[in-house]
């Protein structure tokens, strides 16, 4: 073979191999379909809850647990067959009412919330591991289920929120820790409302609430209390606050409450206490006896490992345990001239009359101590239970809650507000370039009416444009870029919706939306906080998705790449002024394996849903059977370590399952050896030519003719 046939050959080989490389190994297929009644939605508050991927009863198969609108809970088994059946129909394995046993009335019964988790805290090798589910109703009915969906208790706290209210905020948090002895586990229930008004009321709804007041006013007069008392009551409720509720996981009992009244009383009582002239005017000490205001500087590194926070629905509110711990402050150089006594600090351990610097002494007790204590120590197992004394690192010592108004901590063994940190709705919070101090990123779109303030000042924001600000409250600015068609100058026309992006022509007469930014961790080299310093990916209605990054020393906005994508969407407004269908867009950060830790970008709009590493590359595309009213959901209904997405549309539920390709790797082997080899080849031939061309001249010298 000649060499130059043989370089060809080579060329032809690196360039399939780098195709294969590029071409991705993994892909997402069409799995299983679960179909929903279209139910019309008089507010917002009436959506159900995003089904669950989970292992209920530990078979080591996941289920999909939905909520109904007629007050049910069903259990799916997810289908996965091969690649030519599509969507198959999830086979429904059982199913629980949540309507009372013996009166059966819809009436507040219809779920809002529901979670599972682990409830024991002990569990021997080899033990097959069951969960519990607890759901929240419309009407504050804390029901609790185990893994054979058996009732095990169920409490109500409608007392405590106004009627004619709905579900703002509700979260649940599901731990085999506990608070008491004899107690498994623990569940802890908050929420928020706000009223609504009584246009929206259903009548038959309207009667039961009219006869549940006259039958606590009628309780009221013969306990001999008031009308005004009542009308107080109400009156001091506070809707703005979060209120929470913690039970026993196996048995139901309350332990604790945190309230808005609670803290009320708390308030007043206190301040009946402190003498007139006792008040401190400073707006510190102000600002320290309001209910819950406790200042969050000092748990500023427990804080960052929280991140990221962000709200923009009702299901990112979310509870998470944590350990917090106070802020390390320097220690002080020791003043010149003064030395520490040993009379300062005084020694529990010591025992008077006896010397302690006597080695001989020390060990005669130690042996009669041994021989003392004739009992053998038996070695306890370790229960998880958390006390006012709770400070092992591991264990946690708060329940953080991410709300709308910002990050509330509260002790997880009396239920009192530790800390509270107000962070402005909107965009992401996080610390970005890894300093060590919050930041927030805020993204806007174009061409709408409204108009959006930069966080720490009054400028208006351009439109398409992101905005990111360091400390809270705001200390600097980090940097203000362009998330839309890029340019030098970062110009972007507002009426601009028509033109070419990235040489494709996307004819958009609706007002551009943006998702809330994520941030997507980037390893520099150097150690940094979970949660924190990375890109922040940003995505448009048209289906732009810029990544941007912090610059350091104020070198402003660093931008990683911008790639042009399918997944776009529109909200077009009716003439009324109302959203019918509002199409809700995915923008998460997703990791490929269940377990993993290296995380790709997953967006997803209208039509559909792509797939993007962190530098940039498109790796996947799905494309959507119908629009999508709740973000993607991610998970391993396959069971086979692999993360699979859900998609939550109006009229059902679409799974999709990942799938690897082997044959791609396999086949970029055998081109690589191939390439190996004919390197080899090449390189035996041109030595073998390079010996051979000597001997061809020495004989056409000597040749006589």
């Amino acid at each position: 073979m000649r060499k130059r046939d043989l370089g060809i050959l080579m060329l032809a080989a690196i360039a399939i191999f780098f195709c294969l490389q590029n071409e991705g190994d993994f892909s997402f297929r069409e799995a299983w379909f679960h179909l929903t009644e279209e139910y019309p939605f008089k507010n917002e508050a009436e959506r159900l809850p995003p089904p669950l991927i989970t292992d209920l009863n530990g078979d080591g198969r996941s289920e999909i647990l939905v909520a109904t609108h007629d007050a049910k809970i069903q259990v799916l088994e997810p289908h996965v067959g091969s690649a030519d059946e599509g969507f198959s129909e999830a086979r429904l394995i059982a199913e629980v009412s949540l309507l009372p046993e013996r009166v059966r009335i819809a009436a507040g019964r219809r779920p809002v919330a529901m979670s599972t988790g682990f409830i024991h805290s002990v569990y021997k090798q080899g033990e097959i591991r069951k969960q519990i589910l607890v759901v929240v109703t419309a009407g504050w009915s804390v029901m609790c289920f185990d893994h054979n969906l058996k009732k095990l208790w169920e409490t109500n706290i409608q007392e405590d929120f106004p009627h004619g209210a709905h579900h703002r905020e509700v979260a649940i948090s599901i731990s085999n820790y506990t608070l008491k002895h004899g107690d498994v586990g623990l569940v802890i229930v908050g929420g928020r409302m706000e009223l609504q008004p009584h246009l929206f009321l259903d009548p038959f709804e309207e009667a039961i609430i009219a006869e549940k007041n006259a039958e606590q006013h009628q309780r009221s007069l013969e306990e001999k209390e008031g009308v005004e008392a009542g009308s107080t009551k109400l009156s001091g409720q506070d809707l703005r606050h979060f209120s929470y509720y913690a039970f026993a996981g196996r048995s139901g009992i309350q332990r604790w409450k945190h309230r808005s009244e609670d803290l009320e009383h708390h308030l007043s009582d206190s301040s009946e206490l402190i003498p007139q002239y006792n008040y401190k005017l400073d707006a510190q000490a102000l600002n320290s006896r309001r209910p819950g205001e406790v200042e969050c500087k000092e748990f500023r590194e427990s804080i960052l490992g929280v991140m990221p926070h962000h709200w923009e629905r009702r299901e990112d509110t979310k509870f998470e345990l944590a350990h917090f711990r106070k802020h390390k402050r320097k220690t002080l150089k020791k003043m010149p001239g003064r030395k520490s006594s040993p009379l300062d600090k005084l020694d529990d351990k010591h025992v008077y009359g006896k010397d302690t610097n006597n080695k001989i002494v020390g060990a005669i007790g130690k042996a009669a101590e041994y021989a003392a204590s004739s009992k053998k120590r038996k070695r306890n197992l370790y229960f998880p239970m958390i006390t006012n004394q709770t400070q092992l690192w591991w264990i946690p010592n708060v329940l953080v809650a991410h709300q709308k108004e910002g990050i509330e901590a509260i002790h997880l063994a009396s239920g009192r507000t530790i800390c509270k940190l107000h962070l402005q709705e909107g965009g992401l919070h996080a610390d970005i370039n890894g300093d060590g101090v919050l930041d927030h990123v805020q993204a806007v779109g174009g061409g709408g009416a409204e108009q959006t303030v930069s966080t720490g000042t009054m400028e208006i924001l351009r439109p398409c444009w992101a905005v990111a600000s360091s400390g809270v409250p705001v200390r600097e600015q980090l940097f203000n870029a362009s998330i839309c068609r890029y340019s030098p100058f970062g110009v972007f026309h507002q009426g601009d919706f028509s033109s070419q992006t990235f040489g494709h022509n996307t004819v958009n007469a609706a007002p551009i939306e943006v998702a809330t930014p994520i941030l997507i961790p980037r390893n520099d080299g150097h150690k940094h906080q979970k949660g924190s310093h990375g890109d922040v990916i940003f995505l448009t209605s048209r289906g732009e998705v810029t990544s941007y990054a912090a610059g350091v020393h104020g070198q402003g906005a660093i931008r990683r790449w911008q790639l042009l994508t399918g997944s776009s969407w529109s909200n077009l407004p009716s003439p009324a002024g109302m959203v019918e269908e509002k199409v809700v867009p995915t923008l998460k950060a997703l990791s490929l394996h269940a377990h993993g830790s290296q995380a790709v970008v997953l967006v997803a709009g209208e039509q559909e849903a792509t797939i993007i590493s962190p530098s940039g590359s498109l790796l996947a595309s799905i494309l959507l059977p119908s629009p999508p009213i709740l973000p993607l959901l991610d998970g391993d209904f396959s069971n086979d370590g692999l993360t699979d997405l859900v998609l939550v549309t109006s009229n059902g539920i679409y799974g999709f399952v990942q799938t690897r390709q082997p044959g791609a790797l396999f086949f970029s082997s055998l081109v690589g050896c191939l390439i190996i080899v004919m390197a080899v080849i090449l390189v035996s031939q041109h030595f073998n030519s390079t010996k051979s061309k000597p001997r061809a001249f020495e004989r056409k010298s000597i040749d006589p003719r």
